[in-house]
This record gives C-alpha cells, structure tokens and sequence, in this order.
C-alpha cells in the first residue's frame, strides 16, 4: 500500500477521534443529531400507522364552544363533567382511562362535582396525573392516600424528586402518573419519556404511559432500574442514562393549523394522528343516557349513539387539552405545537407494543465511526482532482446518513451527525493538507525551475505539476552546448571590466534565444552554455527546437560581434554542439544543495561534438541522432565519422549551414 494511503487512513481517524471526543462530552454534538434525528422521526413516523387500540378525547377548542352553550361554562370545568366522561367510557367498554389533566386541590365552589368524580373514579380503571419536580431542598411529604399507587422501584435514587398528587378524595382512582415532560439537553423539542420519578426510599411516582401500560396489560407496581433499562413485571424497557424511554413517533399528521406560522399557537385536532373524539361528544351522550328528553332533543344524532360509543369499546382512552388557549402544547420532533396528550398517547403505544427505540453501545459505533472515517481518508487522499474527492467525500456521508437512517428505522438510535462530521472533517482536513502540499510544491517547482525555463514552460509545469517527476528519470532529450572560441585568449587581452560586461551581455541573449526555443538552461560553464530539451515539460519537437535555437544563437553573435567590432572590442566567435539521445534528468545534488540538471553519454557526446568545431573550422555540428529527428528542414552538410571518446562505435556526424 502506498505512502498517501496510509496517510490518508491516519489523517481519517484522527478527524474522528477528534469527533468523538466532542461527542463524548456533549452527546448531541451540540443540538445538532436532535436536529438530524427529528427529520429522521418525521419520515419514518409517516410509515408508522398509530395502534388503533389508543383513543384520545380531547377537550378542543371547539368543545369549549359547545359546552359553554351546553352551559357547562369556560375552563376549569367542574368535575363533573369528567365523572360523566367516565360514566360514558364505562358504558362504552373502555378498558382504561386516563388524565391528562392535573386534580390537585378541591373545588370549593362545586364540592358535589368532587364526589361525583370521586364516585365515578371507582367504576372503571382509572389513572389521574400527578406531577413531579426534581426536588431542591428537603423532599415534600407524600399524602398517605396516594402511597399505595406508588410502584417499589429497586435501584431508584431517593428522593429525587418531589410530587404533587390528585387531592385526597379521587384515592378510588386505579393508579397515578407524573405528567411531567422534559425537553431534550441542547433541543427545545421532547424526545424521550420519564419512567418513574422516586419520591421516596424505593418508591417511584411512574409516568402516566407507564402506569397505563401496567393497568392495561396487568403488571405489577414492582419495578427494578439499571444504568440501560428500566424493567417492570414481563416488560423490559430501554432508558438513558435520566431513566427515560426514548420515544417512537407514529403517524405524522400532527402539524400547526396555519402552515409557516408555528408561533400562532394554534393547534388543530383534527390533525391529531390518533383516532380521537372531542369531549363534548361524550358529554352529551352521557346527558342523553340520564335525560331523556334531552336525547328527544338530539333527534338522529341519539340514534347514531351506539355507533358512537363501539368506537371506544375495548381501548385505551387519554384525556387532555388540545384547545391552545390550555398552554399544554409541546414541540416534538413531528410538531412544533403539538398538544403534551400525543407524547402521552405515543408512549403507550411504544410500552403495550414493546416497541423500543434504543441507543446504539457507543463502545461499538465510535470504533465503527473511526474505522469509516480511516477507510475514507485512505481513498480520498490518493484523489489527485478535488472534484472526483469531493463526489467521493459526499458519497461516503450519505452512505453513513443513510445507515444511520436504517438503523432509525429499526429503533436504534445511532450517532448519525458524529459519523457525518468525522467524514466532512477527514474531507476538509485532507483537502487543506493537499492544498498546502500544493502550494509547497508549486513553492518547489517556481524555486527550481523559475530560472532555467521561459515563463510559458514554468506555468506549463506549475499547471501540471503532476507530470513532472523530480526525482530524477530516464527519457529522449536533446541537449545542446554553445562555447565561445578563443575565449581565454580574449580575456587575457581585454579589461576584466570589458570582459565581465561583453560576457553578461552575450550570456544574457543567448539565454534568452535558449529559452524563447522551449529550451531549459542547465548551467553556465565558464564561458560556455548548457541547455536540454524535453524536460521538465515534454517536447516531441526537442531536436528541431534544439537545432533553430543554435541557428539563432549563432546569428545573433554575428549581430554582437560586428558592433562589438565597431567599438573597438575584441571579435568574438561561438561553436555548439547540439546531440540526441536517453539521459537521466532529475534533482542531482547534495542534500542540501543540488540542482535540476541532466546527465548520461548523450551529454558527453553533444559536449564533444562542440568541440569540434575548432577541427573542422565550422560554428554548428549536430549528431545522427538528432539529424535522424529533425527532418528536412534545415540544410545539413555531411563532415565526418568520429569516435569520440566513451563510444566505441564512430558517429555521424554534420554541419548545419546558418
């Protein structure tokens, strides 16, 4: 496996560690995985039908229209009109009903509506709400009354919290249930569901779900509670690390009445997903029961009673507020103003279903996370095109979106943002980590190159950077060596002052011309100038190149010579030597100090070849190899078979005619 494998696979799970410990300290990754989570929840909750076992009767705002012309008046109602609701439910069939509606002191201007709650709370299987508060201080008492409601709860804090129960008369009452409901760490929207709030030493106030769940399947008020579960009679159920069921959200119906405006409050029952009937519907059949010339008065409607009252035959009945007005709306992950009734009604679903959501062991999805996140890392950073790794990175996060999905929708709550975060993380921090590299190396390639290539070559490379290997390679190049003639005999005659200006001027030009010709300049030596073709950059064309680059240089020291000649100056002559062949060009040096250059026989061939010159009295002798790929554009003259030195087969050889 390769080096950017590697480091790709280390970059990958340091991002996730990095992850996981903000994780770690903040469980939902700063608000974010509720935020996830409830889209989620609201796309598998539209594939979840609620149990038609649960029916809600809610006091809407269009009941509180009809009982106040039923002249039943404005809210608090008397009790009465509850103990009628349960007369009917009774005569209905319901198995059990429940309130969602506080009873915690006496009504001193109906006591008589009291006792008729009173009574009629012994008739069926009842649970009133109570609430709970995590204590402060010293934990208040407990009415004597209410003790046997409480469930004997093992393993239970003491005294964590503090109870407000139903006032002493409704003790005829089934079972109590704290209606308390606590928003998520980080989220304003309710997600999970209190078990059981201990109030006293091994004595719990259970949730109103809880002690439904145990009145409708018969359970016993004996519970026992570990860091993960909370288990009652036959029913082990899931909790977090607060005691409380994470719930599973059914039907998606639930949604504010004007679409858009969430702050209007306004909540419309009939958006309610469970199957529902409204109060005043149960009130006034229960009238119609115990007058009848009131039910004379209903006409039709009293015949279609029965029908009404199959609806509730065998089912578990919640009661509450849905009406805005009643300040019982709590945001969930289906509604921003969904009534507190819907979080009751779905955790009793989830409890008489055992249909659990779950929090998957974090000592097995953060090793999983870190594994993906490496496993992404070693893949994206081999991808040298930014927009292949970024297809990539997208594919690998809607990949772990879309487990995590899967895994939501079998009830197992996963860390999807943490998972997404480690990915996008591994994805920028490879993407930087490149781009430094980048420009690094572009740093490099200017630094190396910006002196010896013409700017079009050196933006050539720095656009391709990746076709240039420095560290050295065999490939077909042309080089060429350009000398001065007599050049020592020049120096000793002239001015050093003369001799450093008419060399910096020569040089200069012939630099240029080597340069203008696609050209790179290897060194200067002495006198004498070193250039190649077909590095850096590739150059099928390198020979001719190479051959019109001496032409001109030779013609432009004719140009330097006669006005050099007019200013009294020394006459000046060059000879170059121009030779193809394979070569090793690359970063040859010292560790410290090298420089981009070539060597190999075809160098030491174009430099003899230069020194020719002087032998055959000629300003421009080129090889057979370079003859052979330059075609007929130029004119050639045939001089000789020479060996030279290192090559024990004679070469061809031939003067280009300037």
């Amino acid at each position: 496996m390769t080096r950017s494998f590697f480091r790709g696979a280390l970059a990958g799970a340091i991002c996730a560690a990095i992850v996981m410990v903000v994780a770690l300290l903040d469980p939902t990754l700063f608000g974010s995985e509720w935020l996830l989570g409830d889209a989620f929840s609201r796309s598998i909750a539209a594939k979840r039908p609620p149990d038609p076992r649960i029916v809600l009767v809610t006091v809407s705002d269009e009941s509180m229209s009809i009982l106040s012309q039923l002249n039943w008046g404005r809210p608090p109602y008397p009790r009465s009109l509850y103990a009628k609701v349960i007369d009917e439910l009774r005569r209905a069939g319901a198995s059990v009903a429940a309130f969602d509606i506080l009873f915690a002191e006496d009504d001193s201007a109906h006591p008589d509506a009291d006792r008729e709650l009173a009574a009629a709370l012994g008739t069926m299987p009842t649970v009133l709400a109570a609430d709970t508060q995590p204590a402060r201080g010293s934990a208040a008492s407990l009415s004597s009354e209410f003790a046997p409601k409480l469930w004997r709860v093992e393993g239970a804090r003491s005294g964590a919290f503090t109870v407000t129960t139903p006032v002493a008369q409704f003790r005829n009452t089934t079972g109590i249930g704290t209606i308390r409901l606590a928003s998520s760490p980080r989220s304003a929207s309710v997600h999970s569901y209190p078990s059981a709030d201990s109030v006293t030493a091994g004595a719990a106030v259970p949730s109103l779900a809880f002690e439904v769940a145990r009145i409708a399947q018969n359970l016993p008020r004996e519970a026992h509670r570990t860091a993960g579960s909370f288990t009652f009679g036959a029913m082990r159920v899931p909790v977090n690390s607060r005691g409380e069921m994470i719930i599973r959200w059914n039907g998606s119906k639930a949604r504010p009445s004007r679409p858009g405006d969430p702050k209007s409050g306004k909540y419309d029952s009939g958006m309610i997903s469970y199957a529902h009937a409204d109060i005043h519907q149960l009130v006034i059949a229960a009238m119609a029961h115990d007058d009848p010339e009131f039910a004379a008065s209903l006409g039709d409607q009293a015949a279609r009673l029965p029908q009404f009252e199959q609806r509730f035959r065998g089912k578990i009945v919640l009661i509450g507020y849905t009406a805005a007005g009643m300040l019982d709306l709590r945001p969930n992950p289906l509604s921003p103003v969904a009534p507190g009734l819907e979080l009751h009604a779905n955790a009793v679903d989830n409890l008489i279903n055992r249909d659990f959501a779950r929090e998957a062991p974090r000592g097995l999805v953060l090793p999983l996370i870190l594994v993906l996140a490496a496993v992404a890392g070693a893949l994206l950073y081999p991808i040298r095109s930014q927009l292949g790794a970024g297809a990539l990175a997208v594919v690998f996060i809607s990949v772990a979106l879309a487990i995590g999905y899967a895994a939501a929708s079998h009830g197992v709550i996963v860390p999807n943002v943490a998972a997404a975060s480690s990915l996008a993380l591994t994805y920028v921090t490879i993407t930087v980590k490149k781009f430094i590299a980048e420009q690094e190396q572009t740093a490099m390639l200017r630094t190396t190159f910006g002196r010896y290539v013409s700017p079009q070559i050196l933006d050539h490379i720095l656009s391709h950077p990746e076709r240039v290997h420095l560290g050295g390679e065999r490939r077909e190049m042309t080089i060429l060596f350009s000398d001065i003639r007599g050049f020592t005999t020049i120096s000793e005659a002239s001015q050093p002052e003369q001799v450093v200006e008419m060399l910096n001027e020569y040089l200069t030009r012939m630099v240029e011309i080597l340069l203008d010709h696609g050209g790179t300049l290897d060194k200067f030596i002495g006198d004498a100038v070193m250039g190649f073709w077909n590095a850096p950059a590739a150059d099928p064309d390198h020979a001719t190149h190479a051959v019109a680059c001496a032409i001109e240089m030779v013609r432009e020291t004719a140009i330097l010579r006669e006005r050099w000649l007019s200013e009294g100056k020394p006459e000046l002559r060059i000879g170059v030597g121009v030779n193809t062949g394979e070569a090793v060009v690359g970063n040859i040096g010292a560790e410290k100090v090298f420089g981009y250059t070539v060597i190999g026989d075809a160098v030491n061939l174009a430099s003899r070849l230069e020194g020719k010159n002087k032998d055959y009295v000629t300003e421009i002798i080129i090889s057979e190899f370079t003859k052979e790929r330059i075609g007929d554009g130029f004119e050639l003259v045939y001089l000789d078979e020479v060996k030279v030195k290192g090559k024990e087969k004679a070469v061809r050889i031939f003067q280009v005619k300037t």
